[in-house]
């Protein structure tokens, strides 16, 4: 079965120079999720691209596999074999066959709001079903996964779900639910983050609240509306 996917129909939403599709999850990006998900439906998919990206086409080509059977085009499709691949307002990656190309961003709804719907979704996935990836990450309890490399302070709270990647430092801070902070983070005392993603590579200074963000080192952006969001203060 070969799935089509639409990339480029609305303006990209850039984020320290990636396009949405190479947005972390994870220890992985959007697409590599993406990939897996056909992979596991035994399907091969095609990512036109209205206009060339040259970023985007060298990763797909370096990163996976031929039994994966990913290929990138530019311009649109003449016809549908058999399916279509999309994400949908919640973040879910639908396949279904017989339909039209279908843009993997819902109307009207901001790229970040997309994206951060599939980072729930992962956690939820997570505190249900546990790590895939007992290599690289532990569960110390259900739905609290840490990465390795970690130093976090005895008196950092985590509430599920909430998920921390490799070689970050944490000292108390209070962490989730719906929370995940990227690889090589420091978090600073008195940090407070829920329903948030804290990007790799971050500091986060002392008592700052981050709540409905997507945190980086530049910028800090409100995930359901793509605007620049305030940071408050959190004081003990």
């Amino acid at each position: 079965m070969n799935a089509d996917a639409i990339v480029h129909q609305q303006p990209s939403f850039l984020l320290r120079g990636e396009s949405f599709l190479l947005w972390e999850i994870g220890q992985r990006r959007v697409i590599d999720h993406w990939m897996d998900h056909l992979f596991r439906s035994n399907a091969s998919m095609t990512l036109w691209l209205e206009s060339e990206d040259e970023t985007l086409a060298a990763y797909v080509n370096e990163t996976f596999p031929l039994c994966k059977r990913a290929t990138v085009k530019a311009g649109l499709p003449a016809t549908v074999e058999e399916a279509c691949t999309f994400i949908n307002s919640a973040g879910a990656i639908q396949l279904q066959r017989g339909t039209e190309p279908v843009s993997y961003l819902p109307t009207g709804q901001p790229v970040t709001k997309t994206w951060f719907a599939m980072v729930t979704r992962w956690l939820a996935e997570l505190q249900k079903f546990g790590t895939q990836l007992p290599e690289l990450e532990t569960q110390v309890a259900p739905g609290v996964i840490i990465g390795h490399h970690c130093r976090i302070s005895k008196d950092t709270v985590l509430h599920a779900p909430c998920w921390i990647g490799n070689g970050c430092t944490i000292s108390g801070a209070v962490i989730g639910p719906n929370t995940a902070i990227g690889e090589e983070c420091i978090l600073s005392p008195g940090t407070e983050v829920s329903s948030s993603y804290v990007l790799s590579q971050s500091y986060v200074p002392p008592n700052i609240r981050l709540d409905g963000v997507i945190f980086t080192q530049k910028e800090v952006f409100d995930h359901n509306t793509g605007l620049p969001a305030i940071m408050s203060m959190s004081y003990p």
